[in-house]
């Protein structure tokens, strides 16, 4: 026999995921880390995309109540896995596809200020 208490204050909350995504794939093999890296600046977004080799941005951001995470992978997918710290605290880890194939596959996660006083350990506000 299975027997599960439930407290009420671990009740089962959805994991944390961004208000907006933008994915893609370039033809560039590799820029750098694949970890998600937090893009906190306008002209930080826009040297992360031409690094990516995109000619255009992928998407607006609004950077005085937005954040962003980039993460790339040589894979042939790639995603994020969000999970609330508690204290305003957001820990965001990119995971992706064993699978090496050409190009490169990347993903810009947008998340909101106001929801969060730190991403990865780095302060937002």
């Amino acid at each position: 026999m299975l027997v599960s208490a439930v407290w009420a204050d671990e009740s089962a909350k959805p994991d944390p995921a961004p208000v907006r995504e933008f994915r893609g794939e370039t033809e560039k093999e590799s820029t750098g880390p694949f970890n998600a890296r937090s893009i906190l600046t306008a002209s930080d977004f826009e040297a992360a995309w031409k690094e990516l080799g995109l000619t255009e941005s992928p998407g607006e951001v609004d950077f005085q109540n937005e954040v962003v995470l980039l993460a790339t992978t040589r894979g042939s997918r790639v995603g994020f896995r969000c999970r609330d710290e508690g204290e305003g605290k957001l820990s965001v880890s990119a995971i992706s596809t064993r699978d090496i194939r050409p190009g490169l596959r990347y993903l810009i996660g947008v998340f909101r200020k106001k929801d969060w006083k730190e991403i990865n350990g780095t302060a937002v506000e």
